[in-house]
This record gives C-alpha cells, sequence and structure tokens, in this order.
C-alpha cells in the first residue's frame, strides 16, 4: 500500500476509535493508533478530548521513551513530563534521543532541572548533564559550566564532563583553552581532557599546536606497516573504543551513537589494514551518505554536519547526534564538506600499542554465526 494510503488508513481508523466509548480504549495498539492520528492532525486540542487525553496518559506511561515519547511531550506541552524527559536526557546522553530530550528541556522552560542535575551530588547525573547541557546549545545553561570547572572540590570527572560541553565543538572557544593551557592555567587534572578536545578540534592549527603539547604517539608515528606487525588485543580495545571517543560518533555491539558508519560487523567489510587507513587518514574514503555539509545561516550561524532535505527544510545531524532542522528560507549557504567529518588526529590520542588494540577489536566485530 502506498504510503499516502496508509497515512490516510491510520488518520480514519484513529478517528473511529476517538469516536468508540470510553470503555473501549484499554488496548494499548489502540492508544498507540490513537497517539499516532491526533499528532497527525494539525491544530488537534487535546484538552477538549478526553477520551485523547486517556489515551495520552497510558501511552506516556507505558512508553517512556518510546518512539512517540518526545513528539507528544513537545507537541501538547505535556510540563508534567519534565521529569521523564530530564530522565531521558541524562540516561541516554550519548544518544540522539537523549540530545532532543535536553533541548526539549528548554523548550519548555525546564532547563532549571539540567543546572540541579548538574549541581547535584550525584557524579554520573552531573556528569551526564553537562553533556546533555551541550546538546541543548542554550546559552544560560552553558554559562553554568565554567563554575563547575573551576570547582576544584567537584569530582574529576564532573568537571572534565563540563569541560569536553563548553570547549567540545567551538573553534573559537577551543582556542581560548588552548591560551589557557599554554599558560600553565588549567588545572592539571583536566589536561587528559583538554588534550583530548584539542587535538580533535576542526580547526588544523589548533590540532597541530596540541599535538606539540600533548602527543602520546609522538611525532614519529609507526607506519601502517609497522603497525600491522604488533598485536593487539580486544579486550583492551573494547574499552579504548569507550574512551576514546569513537562511540561520540559510531555503534558497535549495541554501545555509540549512530551518527557515523556502523562498525557492529566493520570486521567483515575492512581488514586490518584498511582499519589502521581509515583511522590515520580518514579522509581517504568518505562512506556515501557520510558527507559532512557546512551550512550557514542568515543570522551567521554555523552547523556542520550531515544533512537531509525535504521540500522545505534541512535536518541537520550534528556530532554527538544532536538534530536541528533548519528551514530553507533562513539558510544563507551550504557547502560540501572535502574533508571526513571524523576527528583528524584521533591516533594521536594513543600509544601505537593502544591503536593496535583498538584495531584488534574493530577487526574482531562481525556478523554472528
Amino acid at each position: 500500500m502506498p504510503a499516502s494510503r496508509r497515512c490516510a488508513a491510520t488518520l480514519v481508523t484513529g478517528a473511529m476509535l476517538l469516536a468508540l466509548p470510553l470503555t473501549s480504549l484499554g488496548d494499548e495498539s489502540r492508544d498507540a493508533l490513537i497517539v499516532e492520528t491526533i499528532l497527525r492532525i494539525e491544530g488537534f486540542d487535546l484538552a477538549g478530548s478526553t477520551k485523547a487525553q486517556g489515551a495520552v496518559d497510558r501511552y506516556l506511561k507505558n512508553n517512556w521513551a518510546g518512539e512517540r515519547y518526545l513528539d507528544l511531550v513537545e507537541r501538547f506541552e505535556l510540563q508534567d513530563e519534565a521529569p521523564g524527559v530530564l530522565r531521558l536526557a541524562l540516561e541516554r546522553a550519548d544518544s540522539p534521543a537523549g540530545a532532543e530530550a535536553a533541548s526539549l528541556l528548554v523548550t519548555l522552560g525546564k532547563g532549571e532541572l539540567l543546572t540541579s542535575a548538574l549541581k547535584g551530588k550525584d557524579e554520573t547525573a552531573a556528569a551526564r548533564a553537562a553533556q546533555a547541557i551541550s546538546h541543548s546549545g542554550d546559552a544560560a545553561l552553558m554559562n553554568e559550566l565554567p563554575g563547575v570547572i573551576a570547582d576544584s572540590a567537584r569530582p574529576v570527572a564532573i568537571r572534565s564532563a563540563a569541560l569536553s560541553a563548553l570547549y567540545g565543538k567551538d573553534p573559537k572557544k577551543q582556542s581560548r583553552l588552548l591560551a589557557s593551557v599554554k599558560a600553565g592555567e588549567l588545572d592539571k587534572d583536566l589536561r587528559q581532557t583538554a588534550s583530548e578536545i584539542l587535538m580533535l578540534s576542526r580547526d588544523p592549527e589548533i590540532r597541530k599546536e596540541a599535538k606539540t603539547l600533548f602527543a602520546v604517539g609522538g611525532a614519529d608515528y609507526p607506519s601502517i606497516g609497522e603497525l600491522l606487525k604488533l598485536k593487539g588485543d580486544p579486550a583492551r580495545g573494547k574499552q579504548l573504543f569507550a574512551t576514546k571517543t569513537c562511540l561520540v560518533c559510531h555503534q558497535a555491539g549495541g554501545v555509540g551513537i549512530n551518527f557515523g558508519p556502523g562498525l557492529s560487523e566493520i570486521g567483515d567489510k575492512l581488514d586490518r589494514k584498511a582499519l589502521y587507513l581509515a583511522i590515520l587518514q580518514p579522509d581517504a574514503g568518505i562512506s556515501m551518505g557520510f558527507e559532512g555539509w557546512e551550512v550557514v545561516l542568515k543570522n551567521k550561524t554555523k552547523l556542520v554536519g550531515i544533512i537531509e532535505e525535504t521540500e522545505e527544510n534541512l535536518n541537520i545531524t550534528m556530532i554527538g547526534g544532536a538534530k536541528q532542522t533548519v528551514a530553507k528560507e533562513d539558510i544563507e549557504t551550504r557547502t560540501k564538506m572535502k574533508q571526513s567529518l571524523m576527528y583528524q588526529g584521533l591516533h594521536q590520542l594513543m600509544t601505537p600499542a593502544e591503536l593496535a588494540d583498538l584495531v584488534e577489536y574493530l577487526s574482531s566485530l562481525r556478523k554472528a554465526g
């Protein structure tokens, strides 16, 4: 059945269910169909339909973080669901859904919930709140981060997360961070996090200076031929995958963000030599559908990511999974990038032995059976 006919059938069926007696609306599948229907009806008045309200309440209760959870909260501005949205933003901070939830909290006027989590005693929640604040991009929330970074009484994990949230995306801010490191002003406990931020900067000059300051592998990194002679440990490689920024863009074994090409079966597609080449020279081969675009809006805001185009809008997915939709009429320019969105110099954050471990782990990821 064509998509247009399926959509029409859904609307008709959902409308029929809304007309049924209230006692017949207990089934979860019916609630889901009603939810789908009212989301597609422009200007639907939820407050004016007791039956629809009941279906929505049951759906939200039974489908926290489900496919339509955030859509419902945003469409009908369901303020009472803010705690659930906060939970989603924190528990899934590494996923696109978590990024969307963080932005939705700001839209709902509940950004202070992220601030409370950031300043709370729960170390894990505070670190994730810093990440969520970065996803939200809200200026007032971002202004909370410097105080956390400077507070030596807070755990290093929280301060490191705040440092990444504040400086991780913006080259202009990264220039200030680089200056702080060079001047010896940054706490030594935060130098490791600073090295990862600066060595993976989009600005080639920042990367160049950072390599001099921080490079673990040294200036004379082994050739691919020499690296192939090393025997890696896949168990250690799996740990490195989770700690060396790989999961910010890639999924492997159900872990990470679905932004760049999936790696769960990468061992079936690339041999070890090709894996080394992909890491050391990411611009050598950019996967189709994962080309990067730089979009400049008329208000001079610059967005970088992977785009999907509709008739009226561009949907931009940025590194880390955050999504933004912009109207075409608001765009000044859009330019396809020649370089890969994958971080340049990622290998410089690892010793050759660690890189061998990572490649051994990736090589082990194969289709089951």
